[in-house]
């Protein structure tokens, strides 16, 4: 060989290393295999390079820039362009190209391309070409194989090296990590620290907690130094493994010790301990991977999970943060799940401002519905303004949509729950009614409260308000509950004529059995019996009667009302007692019937003793 084409092909080869490989083995000779284990796990260079360092040196390279024209003939025609020779391809396109190399193309490569082609996806960054992935696993197989198959390469450290890197893989698994530490053992050989390192990685995918420690073991055998990255793949295998507490230990302790922790493994525990509920440790973590170097669609991402995880379980703090770091900085904008999520929250735990910025933000996407109102009105009721509760609520019958009992729920359980609130919202009551008429549902949620916490006599004051409050007079739900929570004996005289007087049958609300043991009593020992009568025809009606279960049991055990009915029907002899009976016989079960069959008969009973003159 010439010696200047030696140093042109060294030269080429400083330039790019990965231009050609015949001329790398020109320039420096061929490697032994068995060196390629003391290789360093370098990243193969690319070589699109190489049209840059042409034009910096002035020089050209067949296949690299374009082809030169060919000069005009004499006679002035240009003469025919000659065909530019085919470029090789590098050891990089054959060995490394997403589609697997053919026998052939392994058998026209020399053993230094494929160790070449080997440390490349050994390269802790990854391999890709030109973006593309490469089924890493197989490919590493697939040359391992050759070289001990059809080159006769013995089996070296670099090899068990290789192969241990493929065992982490999704396509690995742990009995190959057991496999390949067994052969290492039959064939006398000592293993090495890049191969423990393989198998923790191996392992962390794949995990084997007995096979975790006897790696661990022989790393502290042979002095191998146990560093931030075999710690990584450790704590990662515990996550793995389910054994959520002692991996998270094992991360704060390496974290604390001041260990460099790669990012990825950080977003790894986040995502794990967010989706599993963990939301106390996940912000912990969140907490020291945002006072890192982090920023752009990372943070974002991370940002919009912890919104999303957050506000789903209601927890505030969580929930708090990320929409402080991510939607008040204009960082993103959360979908409406997420946001009627947040909105949710807010209204659970009482934060008024929250909720109303939620509001805000549906209102701009879509059209309000009566819950979204209901949380808000909810989120200030818990903070106690029930003024902005009554307002929210007074808002949304403005906006068209109607306010009734269920919509007021928050309100009341905020009532009761903290009785000093009841003066305060009836002074918001009057307060809202100067500026318009206020709904019947909020003024009947608050005198039902006054009710259950004082009497009724406690609301009467309100009651007689309700028509210059509302517009409207009280419907027969808050009648009822009014009745039933009245002391007095001409309060509720008067309520339940005034029931007769403004309610029509057809406009009863049906109650629970609960409400009817009380109403349907009450009446009868004031002499309200076509009152009372009323009552029983719609206790009588209840589905519950004729099922089964435990609404049964507990609908048999409040027909206490029937017995105090059929008693005044007696005493006044009043046949309408019959049709209620029937009524219950007939749609009531064999027990429902012989409990009524006995009440009637102790009753009779009990007219007849009172009725026969006593013997002297």
């Amino acid at each position: 060989m010439r010696g200047g084409q030696l140093i042109y092909d060294g030269l080429w080869r400083c330039l790019c290393p990965a231009v050609d490989g015949a001329a790398l083995h020109r320039a420096v000779g061929s490697r032994s295999f068995a060196l390629a284990s003391s290789a360093p796990r370098i990243r193969s260079v690319r070589c699109s390079k190489l049209a840059q360092s042409s034009r910096r040196f002035g020089t050209s390279i067949q296949g690299a820039g374009e082809v030169p024209r060919a000069p005009a003939s004499s006679s002035g025609e240009p003469r025919p362009r000659r065909r530019a020779p085919a470029r090789a391809q590098t050891w990089e396109e054959r060995l490394l190209a997403p589609t697997p190399p053919t026998e052939d193309a392994l058998q026209h490569s020399s053993v230094d391309d494929i160790v070449a082609a080997l440390v490349a996806m050994r390269d802790p960054q990854g391999w890709s070409f030109h973006g593309q992935s490469i089924d890493r696993h197989g490919r590493i197989l697939q040359l391992v194989r050759h070289l001990l198959g059809s080159r006769g390469q013995p089996a070296s450290p670099f090899v068990y090296e290789c192969v241990m890197d493929a065992m982490a893989d999704p396509k690995g698994s742990a009995e190959g990590v057991r496999k390949i530490l067994d052969d290492l053992a039959s064939q006398g050989m000592k293993p090495t620290a890049a191969m423990c390192h393989g198998a923790l990685a191996a392992l962390a995918n794949h995990p084997d907690y007995a096979l975790r420690q006897e790696v661990l073991d022989i790393m502290q055998e042979f002095w191998f130094v146990i560093d931030t990255p075999a710690k990584q793949s450790v704590v990662l295998g515990l996550l793995r493994d389910e054994q959520y507490e002692l991996a998270y230990a094992r991360l704060t302790e390496l974290i604390d010790a001041g260990g460099r922790i790669d990012p990825w493994v950080h977003d790894i525990f986040i995502m794990v301990f967010g989706k599993l509920g963990f939301l106390d440790e996940m912000l912990q973590l969140m907490h020291r991977r945002m006072s890192g170097d982090v920023h752009g669609s990372a943070a974002t991402t991370l940002l919009y999970f912890a919104l999303d995880v957050c506000s789903e379980a209601f927890h505030y703090p969580g929930t708090m943060f990320a929409w402080n770091a991510a939607v008040r900085n204009s960082l993103l904008q959360p979908p409406d799940g997420v946001v009627e999520n947040v909105l949710a929250t807010a209204a659970r735990h009482g934060d008024a401002s929250l909720a109303t910025e939620t509001l805000d933000l549906i209102a701009q996407r879509t059209r309000v519905m009566a819950y979204h109102y209901e949380a808000v009105a909810e989120a200030f009721a818990r903070a106690g303004d029930m003024a902005g509760a009554f307002r929210i609520l007074s808002i949304m019958k403005k906006n068209g949509i109607r306010v009734v009992r269920g919509n007021t729920r928050m309100v009341y359980e905020a009532l009761k729950g903290r009785p000093r609130l009841v003066k305060d919202a009836e002074g918001a009551l009057r307060g809202l009614a100067s500026d318009g008429l206020v709904p019947l549902a909020v003024v009947s949620v608050v005198m039902e409260a006054m009710s259950e916490l004082d009497g009724s006599e406690s609301a009467m004051g309100l009651y007689h308000d309700v028509a210059a409050l509302c517009g409207q007079l009280p419907d027969s739900s808050l009648l009822q509950t009014l009745m039933v929570n009245s002391r007095e004996q001409d309060t509720k005289r008067t309520l339940a004529r005034d029931y007769m007087a403004t309610i029509a049958e057809d406009d009863d609300a049906m109650r629970n059995a609960r409400i009817y043991e009380e109403l349907i009593p009450s009446c009868a020992e004031l002499g309200e019996l076509d009152l009372a009568f009323r009552f029983a025809r719609q206790a009588a009606s209840l589905p519950s009667v004729s099922g089964r279960g435990a609404a049964v049991a507990a609908a048999r055990s409040h027909l206490g009302w029937l017995r105090r009915l059929v008693e005044c029907a007696v005493e006044r002899e009043d046949g309408r007692i019959w049709e209620v009976v029937d009524q219950l016989s007939r749609t009531g079960d064999a027990e429902t019937t012989a409990k009524v069959q006995r009440m009637l008969q102790q009753t009779r009973l009990a007219r007849r003793a009172s009725a026969s003159p006593r013997r002297s």
